[in-house]
């Protein structure tokens, strides 16, 4: 404490003292107390944007991980084809009933084999890719059906036949309910056979499921993608969601993720709800605190110098 000052004259002490000694510790308290406490926002929320992109990378690997588990019936079926000299319906039947009963999540829509050929139908000299088995009972996979006449479905055989060893994710399509679609191919070359395999990619139920067990409240997930046509890739696109953030972001974590020639690109959108947003309390408790604490010793040091008098 600041030794006090004595007038010679009277004997008394300066009161001028106690009133600098006051405002120095007053004005020292608050700007510690400012300094202190400013950097613990941006603190707070640099820690809450990390948790964030720590989440957003973990939801990109689990939707790797549901595309990679949706397509291993299709591997399975591959597996069969390729292995034999030739497949009949009733084994095309047998084993997919086989998969259904020991795939783990949801089980593609449709799946068929298609192999090329010229019925009276077809206008062309080439052939066209006629569906041989499928599970499908209308649409593009019900058996019997002219694929060639759709154009996605081609486009998805011609990327498969490029690399005959490799699996593809087509472009996607929108399905007659709406919702995007890919078909997956697999070349498929025996010695009496020859033809693809294809199965159906519902992106919407792979979103959905996201949203089931691993989104977190405050997320929002769009989907962008682009695809291989065999010799270059396609412009990137919004399959889920659209371009523009979601109401109430506040910021956008992007991860891309890429899958048997596609490229998936997750943008998660999040808000304050998320993690119930970064923890700004601190730095404002913070503050407070230390102004509290410079008026209380400035309360103590007031009594200090009247307790002298």
């Amino acid at each position: 404490m600041a030794e006090e000052k004595v007038s010679p004259e009277s004997g008394e002490r300066n009161p001028i003292w106690g009133i600098l000694t006051m405002l120095f510790v007053l004005v020292l308290g608050f700007a510690a107390s400012y300094y202190l406490s400013r950097p613990m926002p941006e603190q707070a929320r640099a820690e809450w944007n990390a948790q964030a992109d720590a989440d957003a990378k973990r939801l990109a690997s689990t939707f790797t991980v549901l595309l990679d588990r949706a397509n291993s019936p299709l591997q399975s079926l591959a597996t069969l084809f390729n292995g034999s000299g030739r497949v009949a319906a009733d084994e095309f039947e047998n084993t997919i009933e086989y998969l259904k009963g020991h795939q783990s999540g949801a089980f593609p829509a449709s799946m068929g084999f298609l192999t090329k050929s010229q019925p009276p139908s077809c206008g062309t000299e080439d052939g066209c890719w006629m569906v041989a088995y499928s599970t499908d009972t209308n649409g593009v996979l019900r058996p019997g059906s002219d694929a060639s006449r759709f154009g996605p479905m081609v486009e998805t055989i011609s990327t498969a036949l490029v690399d005959e060893n490799t699996l593809a994710v087509g472009s996607v399509f929108q399905g007659e309910d709406g919702k995007p679609y890919s078909y997956y191919a697999v070349t498929i070359r025996n010695t009496r056979q020859f033809g693809v395999v294809v199965s159906l990619i519902d992106y919407q139920g792979l979103v959905d499921r996201l949203y089931e067990e691993w989104i977190p409240e405050g997320f929002t997930l769009r989907l962008e993608a682009s695809f291989s046509n065999g010799s270059e890739m396609s412009a990137p696109l919004f399959i889920v969601g659209s371009s523009e953030p979601g109401e109430g972001a506040v910021r956008s974590v992007s991860v891309p993720a890429e899958i048997d020639g596609a490229k998936f690109n997750l943008v998660l959108d999040v808000t304050e709800e998320y993690s119930d947003g970064p923890k700004l309390l601190a730095g404002t408790f913070a503050l407070y605190t230390g102004i509290f604490a410079t008026l209380f010793l400035v309360m103590l040091i007031r009594i200090l110098f009247r307790a002298g008098d």
